[in-house]
């Protein structure tokens, strides 16, 4: 965020509702050289700061938060010399202050803050990071009893209207029936008519809401691979066209599916699979740079793949996300690399504990953290 600042005179922070946006911004203020002002965008030195930017001082950054769309337009506005708060012209001439906003959502750019990744909290805690989530209130607290008391908490907030800045309703008994519709379905393609009249709504209204719980970082999607535009799928693979779907946060995937402990998780093994899978791609979604793509891949005689990266047409690295360590490779995943012609050398099984360990079809089975790393520089 240092170097966006250094860059642009106004830097735009958004994410989920209580991922750690306000803590970020004091971390920021304590860091930088100057320090920095934070504000509440709706309090009322927040909003005469907006008003009039051209009065802050150009060597303390401004720090606004709980900002939304309309601030961040007003602020843009003002600093672009188009008008005053009386019509009156801004000169250009004046020291150029810095102001980052956090809240969301944003109609510019804007960086997004997600729950803390793996890199954040260290792979010596993925366990932990992996049953709690990565809220820094649940991931935080000293225990998971605790932990999930609070994500019990925050699952109602979503459902109860926490997410109306990012234009989704207050319909508690519909959104939760949906949360829990997609945490149950977890990396699957969603099949939306079939919960639309399990909710009683029409499709359109399901399809809208996911697409705001996706912008607003609660839900993420996996883009399935299709011939078009995918050099060399082997003829004859009927490849399944169906994004997956995932619930972000893996606490709160828990929490959704009923699951409060590390016990209940291993009792569990279908959902634990699942969750599993859902971490591993959450993890490297944060990592694809510009150039390549994520992907998976599915056809209609069970070959799957949870993770294809793309780069101009051509796969770079295969990868499936598995609870325990294989001695072999599954059918599914050797018939998967099969039918994505080339050879795409960087081929992994990943899994929660540390090593490395060869097998058969030029896959390599290895720890979530090592995969990470080689994620990063197989994709750079």
């Amino acid at each position: 965020m240092g170097s966006s600042m250094s860059k642009n005179q106004v830097v735009l922070v958004q994410g989920p509702p209580r991922c750690g946006l306000s803590t970020v911004l004091r971390l920021l203020a304590t860091g930088l050289p100057s320090g920095g002002t934070i504000l509440d965008a709706r309090g009322r030195e927040g909003r005469a700061m907006l008003a009039h930017p051209e009065r802050a001082s150009a060597v303390r950054p401004i720090l606004l938060e709980h900002a939304c769309a309309a601030d961040a337009e007003m602020l843009l506005a003002r600093l672009s010399g188009r008008h005053g708060p009386s019509g009156t012209f801004l000169s250009k001439a004046i020291q150029r202050p810095r102001f980052v906003l956090a809240g969301g959502p944003f109609s510019q750019p804007a960086i997004e803050l997600g729950p803390l990744s793996l890199f954040e909290v260290g792979r010596a805690s993925i366990k932990k990071r992996w049953l709690r989530g990565g809220y820094p209130e649940s991931f935080c607290t000293t225990a998971d009893e605790e932990a999930f008391t609070w994500l019990e908490g925050y699952a109602a907030d979503l459902a109860y209207g926490a997410l109306g800045a990012w234009g989704l309703p207050r319909e508690p008994a519909l959104i939760a029936g949906l949360l829990q519709a997609i945490a149950a379905n977890n990396g699957k393609a969603f099949n939306a008519n079939a919960e639309a009249r399990a909710l009683g709504v029409s499709r359109p209204t399901i399809v809208r809401y996911i697409d705001m719980l996706k912008r607003a970082g609660i839900v993420m999607s996996v883009p399935a691979i299709g011939e078009a535009g995918l050099a060399g799928i082997r003829h004859g693979a009927r490849v399944v066209r169906s994004n997956a779907l995932y619930i972000r946060d893996s606490g709160l995937l828990h929490t959704l599916l009923g699951i409060h402990s590390a016990d209940e998780l291993t009792q569990r093994p279908g959902a634990a699979a699942r969750s599993w899978t859902g971490f591993v791609v959450g993890q490297a979604l944060g990592l694809v740079p510009p150039g390549a793509s994520l992907h998976r891949f599915a056809s209609a005689d069970g070959a799957e793949l949870d993770l294809v990266v793309i780069r101009n047409g051509v796969p770079i690295m295969l990868a499936a996300a598995r609870r325990h360590r294989p001695v072999s490779v599954e059918r599914s995943i050797s018939y998967a690399a099969k039918a994505l012609a080339g050879d795409c050398q960087a081929r992994f099984i990943v899994v929660p504990d540390e090593g490395e360990r060869a097998l058969p079809g030029g896959f390599v089975a290895i720890g979530a953290g090592t995969f990470l790393d080689e994620f990063a520089s197989v994709t750079a």
